[in-house]
């Protein structure tokens, strides 16, 4: 179980470095500013609301918040009742027609998370600004929140989900990956 844990952790890194590095299809050639610089208590604060979520639904949380207008697009498109009540491979099919990011598409089976970013647009847009600014720091932050939950005794396994560590990394996976957003990376 650990090796799968550490293989999904491993995953939402790579990704988050590949990210970093690549240039956001259709932006112009600017000249370098500085990016933006958060203090701790500021990415603590603005990831509290998603850090004790299972590690793969955090990474495409950070992921998506990169595209905010997408998630924007992706809240109006669930608000279509047509849209709303689809499951399975008939959603899996409506969403190959949308041309989102991978992350945004993730979330759709998610509505309250789509809905959270949508209604929290600036911080949904700080959030990705962060991410791709400072992932050393989001992490660590995440960490000392989790660190913060165990020891209030508030974060623990539950039938949904298995809390764990490895290598001083608290992780948080789902307790059947294949009902989660594990299936969907």
């Amino acid at each position: 179980m650990g090796k799968v844990l550490s293989k999904y952790w491993f995953r939402f890194i790579i990704i988050a470095i590949f990210l970093s590095q690549v240039p956001l299809a259709g932006a112009q050639e600017m000249p370098p500013q500085a990016a933006p610089v958060y203090s701790e208590e500021q990415l603590d604060q603005m990831l509290a609301p998603i850090a004790l979520y299972p590690d793969p639904l955090v990474a495409q949380i950070l992921m998506a918040a990169t595209y905010p207008l997408e998630v924007v697009e992706a809240e109006r498109w669930l608000q279509d009742t047509q849209n709303a009540g689809l499951r399975g491979d008939q959603l899996a099919a409506a969403l190959e027609q949308q041309p989102w990011d991978p992350s945004v598409k993730s979330l759709v089976p998610f509505p309250q998370i789509i809905r959270m970013m949508d209604q929290n647009l600036q911080w949904t847009e700080q959030l990705g600004d962060a991410f791709l600014a400072e992932q050393p720091q989001i992490m660590d932050s995440i960490q000392k929140l989790r660190e913060q939950a165990l020891a209030a005794g508030t974060l623990q396994s539950t039938p949904q989900q298995i809390v764990s560590t490895q290598d001083q990394t608290i992780l948080i996976e789902p307790a059947n990956p294949a009902n989660g957003v594990c299936s969907l990376l």
